[in-house]
C-alpha cells in the first residue's frame, strides 16, 4: 500500500538547483523567488523556492501535492469555525451567513461527529501510537494501569529498519525523507551546493513535530489496540524487544506519556478533516440536541464563498 506523505509544520523547501555536475549554471536573479506556496490540512506552508532549472519548481510542487497539500489559491472553505476547547470543543460556534456550511443548514451549537464517515475523535490507541514514537536510542517514559495498579516504566527504543520511502525525484536531487508514527514521510531535498543545507533545515524545523530521519527510526516492542475507543490498551509484546525488557504486558492500559495524560481536541481533528480543495463535497454527521443529521457541504473558493 502507498503511503502518504504529510506536512506539518511551517518551513520554506529550499530547492537551490544552481549547480550540476560541477557545472555553474546561468542564474536569472528574477527567477530566484517563491514561485508557489502550498498549504496542508494543518495550516503548514510549503513555499517552492529556486532557480527553476531541471524542473526543480515543478518536482516541489508534485511532491508536495502527493504530501497532502494543496496549492495556496486553489483551497476552499468550509464557512465554519469549529471550537477546539472546553465544552466547544468538536462544536461549530460560528457560521459565515454567506459560506457553505449556511448554505447545507449547519447551525452553530452543532456537535460534529464525523466527516466522510470518520470519526472525529482519535482513539487513545491512535493517540498513544502517536505521543510513544520517536528515535531509537532515545529513552521513552510511561505511566501504565495494571489490574487497578498503577505503574511506571521507562524503555529505550531500539534500532529497526524503517519502511520503504518514496524514490528520489531525479538524480539532480539530493533526497532524505522523514518518517513519522504513521510511516507517512516528508521530501527534504535539495539539488546544487546548497542542497545539505537546505535538507538539514528541513530536518531541524520537523524534528518538533515528531519526524525523524528514516535511518533514526526506532521501536518500542509493543503494539496498541487502535480501535478500542476508551482506553490505550497494550495488545502485544514482541520477544526480546525494549517493552519486554521492561516488563510491560499484555493487557497493560497506557494513562501517562512522558509525564502527559492521552488527550486530543476533537475540533482540531475536525478543522483538519474540513481541509481540501475548492469544489471537494464533504458530507458531516453532527448532533443537534437528540437528533444526528448528515450534511453535505461544498467547499467554496475564498474569493466567491
Amino acid at each position: 500500500m502507498a503511503k502518504t506523505w504529510l506536512l506539518k509544520a511551517v518551513v520554506p523547501v529550499a530547492l537551490l538547483a544552481m549547480t550540476a555536475g560541477g557545472t555553474r549554471a546561468e542564474i536569472n536573479k528574477d527567477d530566484f523567488k517563491i514561485k508557489t506556496v502550498l498549504l496542508n490540512n494543518e495550516g503548514a506552508t510549503a513555499p517552492c523556492v529556486g532557480v527553476d532549472i531541471y524542473g526543480a519548481i515543478k518536482k516541489c510542487i508534485s511532491m508536495f501535492q502527493d504530501a497532502g497539500f494543496v496549492r495556496e489559491a486553489e483551497v476552499g472553505v468550509s464557512g465554519l469555525t469549529v471550537g477546539t476547547v472546553g465544552k466547544d470543543d468538536g462544536k461549530i460556534v460560528s457560521i459565515d451567513p454567506s459560506g457553505p456550511a449556511a448554505q447545507a443548514g449547519l447551525q452553530a451549537g452543532d456537535q460534529i461527529v464525523s466527516i466522510e464517515n470518520k470519526q472525529v475523535r482519535p482513539t487513545p490507541g491512535i493517540i498513544a501510537k502517536r505521543v510513544t514514537f520517536g528515535p531509537h536510542d532515545s529513552e521513552l517514559h510511561m505511566k501504565l494501569l495494571r489490574n487497578g495498579t498503577s505503574v511506571e516504566v521507562h524503555l529505550i527504543r531500539a534500532a529497526h529498519p524503517a519502511p520503504d520511502a518514496p524514490p528520489s525525484p531525479g538524480r539532480f536531487y539530493m533526497y532524505r525523507p522523514l518518517i513519522d508514527w504513521r510511516g507517512d514521510f516528508i521530501p527534504c531535498m535539495g539539488a546544487g551546493p546548497a542542497a545539505p543545507a537546505a535538507i538539514a533545515f528541513c530536518d531541524d524545523h520537523f524534528k518538533p513535530f515528531g519526524f525523524i530521519k528514516i535511518g533514526d527510526y526506532g521501536i518500542t516492542g509493543f503494539q496498541l489496540d487502535l480501535d478500542n475507543p476508551d482506553a490505550a490498551v497494550i495488545k502485544s509484546v514482541d520477544a526480546d524487544s525494549p517493552a519486554a525488557k521492561a516488563d510491560i504486558r499484555p493487557g497493560d492500559v497506557i494513562t501517562e506519556v512522558e509525564g502527559k495524560p492521552l488527550t486530543a481536541s476533537l475540533g482540531e481533528s475536525a478543522n483538519q478533516m474540513l481541509f481540501g480543495k475548492t469544489g471537494v463535497v464533504l458530507h458531516l454527521q453532527v448532533l443537534r440536541g437528540n437528533a444526528t443529521q448528515t450534511f453535505a457541504i461544498t467547499l467554496a473558493d475564498k474569493a466567491k464563498k
